[in-house]
């Protein structure tokens, strides 16, 4: 893999991601335990405040998408990245859960129409293979979050408000130079919209909604190893606590190393849907070995963590793989942001849902319920073939004007 790609776009692009991503790190490591031994917040408050404002960011990726549709994702995008860095330091003032989770409410709508104004931007700068540069993007920000999680650990070790507040506002200031960086990247003028398009043609788009809802289901995947995995850890017993981060190191390095190579054989639609299905079956895999780690000794028992840790990894290298193709091939090039803040909406609200679902079933029934996932899983990837099977609204639009046509002849 290239440290950075040979197109000027993409290579700002690429360094503006990494900036960001490693104030992302910080803040990611530190964001708990600021609010709630800096704050002084209770850790129920903070979880329900989390997730409420999780909620209310999921309405804004489709408006927003469209915004940067119409008026340019570039500049759309870099908007929100200076807005984000404001929300940051708003963090650093709240001290009673009603100002935290108002920002926290701001933060999510602001790093939802982030994301969509991002995807706009990957669809027009991508080249012919934007999924592979979304899978080098995504390579560089796990190595950027890796890189703020380890300053981050430092501010966990002294335990104080400066170091917290410290790392908050390297944040802040992360948003704000990625977002001038970011300028460097050329302006497009918005694409045409076709005569007699739906405004909102992603929300009307029924196969795109099929094939989202199913990628929202397999990206509760991500929750597994962040929620599920250490709460089944945790419950066992009989595996150290250490095999937690262990995990998550595996995850790191296999998906940094891996995601782009793994990517670059998805270039179709079909290849795309291949890869989802496969996916579904390694998902389902990883679940039958984490399910069975109650059944062996503890030597075993982390063995088989590390194993089942680096199995669920392959899947998500190649689930994302697929994610990427369909995620762009299935969209109208002049409404990416749209489609893209649509599916994000989606994998956000089926993600939201994950630590509940998990905490049922990959704890309280387990190990049952860690099989029952990965046969859902592997159910959504096997269901994807029928979905992109649907016909798109473009191609239901010509048969309807050439029903018309053979009308008035007759």
């Amino acid at each position: 893999m290239r440290v950075l790609p040979q197109d000027r776009a993409q290579r700002t692009m690429a360094v503006a991601t990494f900036v960001n991503t490693i104030g992302n790190g910080m803040y990611m490591t530190v964001m708990v335990m600021y609010f709630t031994r800096s704050v002084g917040l209770p850790a129920g408050q903070v979880g329900l405040g989390l997730t409420i404002a999780g909620l209310f960011g999921l309405v804004a990726g489709v408006p927003v998408g469209h915004l940067a549709d119409r008026r340019g994702p570039r500049e759309v995008s870099v908007v929100l990245g200076v807005s984000s860095g404001l929300v940051m330091v708003a963090f650093t003032m709240v001290h009673t859960f009603w100002q935290f989770l108002g920002v926290a409410v701001v933060e999510n709508l602001v790093a939802s129409s982030n994301r969509a104004a991002r995807g706009a931007m990957i669809a027009r700068f991508g080249g012919a293979d934007k999924a592979v540069f979304r899978a080098y993007l995504r390579s560089v920000t796990n190595v950027g979050i890796a890189l703020g999680g380890v300053a981050g650990g430092l501010g966990l070790v002294f335990d104080t408000r400066a170091w917290y507040v410290g790392l908050i506002g390297f944040n802040a200031a992360s948003f704000l130079v990625s977002s001038v960086i970011a300028l460097r990247v050329p302006r497009m003028a918005p694409l045409p919209v076709p005569p007699g398009a739906n405004r909102w043609l992603a929300l009307a788009d029924r196969r795109f909604l099929a094939c989202a809802a199913l990628i929202g289901v397999m990206s509760m995947q991500f929750e597994v190893l962040l929620f599920a995995a250490p709460l089944w850890i945790a419950k066992l017993g009989h595996a150290p606590r250490w095999t937690v981060g262990a995990v998550l190191v595996i995850n790191t390095v296999l998906v940094a190393g891996l995601q782009v190579r793994m990517s670059r054989g998805v270039d179709t639609i079909a290849k795309a849907v291949r890869a989802t299905v496969r996916s579904g079956w390694v998902f389902a895999g990883a679940a039958v070995l984490f399910g069975s780690i109650g059944w062996v000794p503890a030597w075993a028992a982390v063995v088989l963590l590390l194993v089942a840790a680096a199995v669920h990894s392959i899947g998500e290298i190649v689930q994302q793989a697929g994610v990427f193709e369909l995620g762009y091939e299935l969209a109208a090039d002049h409404a990416q942001g749209q489609y893209q803040g649509l599916l994000g909406m989606i994998t956000g609200a089926a993600m939201s849902l994950a630590p509940g679902i998990y905490s049922l079933t990959c704890v309280d029934w387990a190990p049952a319920g860690w099989f029952a996932i990965g046969a859902v899983f592997a159910a959504a990837g096997c269901a994807m073939p029928l979905a992109v099977r649907i016909r798109p609204p473009a191609l239901l639009a010509v048969e309807e004007e050439q029903g018309a046509a053979v009308a008035v002849t007759a």
